[in-house]
């Protein structure tokens, strides 16, 4: 009988370490987050008519951008599996990559008019680097904190 409590504890204990490890990892992705509209909103300097309308299309554009590369990770994560790939497999993972990165450029040629109908075309074109400009910061911020 204290075997099975026992296992029972250790069960709901690592069920929840599992469950707050889950949380923790939530709270971090929506600060980054929260952090990363703050920077754009004010690299940008959108006015809150121009926010209104900005946000709800780069999170769809967010959401494209992020769908391509989670496959490209996948991809990439199945070819390194592979201890020798035949010529065949590497050829494919090439292409599938080619694929992957166009799908990924035709996201963005398919938003930048999005953007422009509700941004100046110099905001827009900020937006570009903005974003590389915000990674660049947070992996500093993250290095930092690790010394």
């Amino acid at each position: 009988m204290k075997k099975i409590l026992l296992i029972l504890f250790l069960s709901l204990g690592l069920g929840l370490l599992a469950q707050q490890t889950d949380e923790n990892e939530e709270t971090k992705y929506e600060k980054i987050e929260a952090l990363k509209i703050g920077f754009i909103t004010e690299k940008l300097a959108l006015t809150s008519k121009e926010a209104e309308l900005f946000w709800p299309i780069y999170n769809k554009f967010e959401q494209d951008i992020k769908t391509v590369r989670r496959k490209q990770r996948e991809l990439t994560k199945a070819f390194k599996l592979k201890a020798k790939p035949t010529e065949q497999e590497a050829d494919k993972y090439i292409n599938e990559q080619l694929v992957l990165k166009q799908t990924e450029i035709d996201s963005i040629k398919k938003y930048i008019p999005e953007f422009k109908k509700v941004l100046p075309t110099a905001k827009v074109a900020k937006l570009l680097s903005i974003e590389q400009e915000f990674k660049i910061q947070l992996l500093k911020k993250i290095k930092d904190k690790r010394h």
